[in-house]
């Protein structure tokens, strides 16, 4: 069995958008619905019927909803890298699917032609924190991840 230490709290969940309010005042939601996908700041998430999986999420703590299909219960799963220092993890950058020509303000178009949003403009790529499992032999994989932050073009 995986030692997941880097997990502060998880359980079932009926009411999302208590829980997600006890969590955040502010931050970033990536939902991913049955029909769509929404990325943007915090806000309530109204159509709970049809969500699939939500992270919500800041540079020191995501909360993560989700349930394999819309007939299952939602479960969930919450990290914050504030509450202990003892949590092994890998951090990479990826670089973001964007057109430049065709992409403007929020708003941007994938190399393929698809349109997405963000929360922020002039994105370029994203903070994804990978966390580190031992199991009893000590031998370590990764067995989460979460988003961090979306990074400006220069940000570093």
């Amino acid at each position: 069995m995986l030692e997941k230490s880097y997990i502060d709290e998880y359980g079932t969940v009926d009411d999302i958008n208590t829980l997600v309010s006890d969590k955040f005042s502010s931050g970033t939601m990536i939902l991913t619905y049955s029909d769509k996908f929404i990325c943007d700041t915090l806000d309530a998430i109204s159509d709970t019927e049809h969500l699939l999986e939500a992270r919500i999420f800041s540079e020191t703590a995501e909360l993560k909803i989700m349930r394999p299909t819309i007939a299952d219960s939602f479960s969930y799963r919450f990290i914050d890298d504030n509450s202990t220092t003892e949590k092994d993890y890998i951090e990479e950058i990826h670089y973001l699917d964007i057109d430049k020509e065709n992409s403007s303000g929020n708003i941007y178009t994938a190399t393929g032609g698809g349109k997405y949003t963000l929360p922020i403009e002039n994105a370029e790529r994203i903070v994804i924190r990978n966390y580190v499992s031992y199991d009893n032999q000590g031998i370590a994989q990764i067995t989460d991840f979460r988003v961090v932050k979306f990074l400006k073009r220069g940000e570093e």
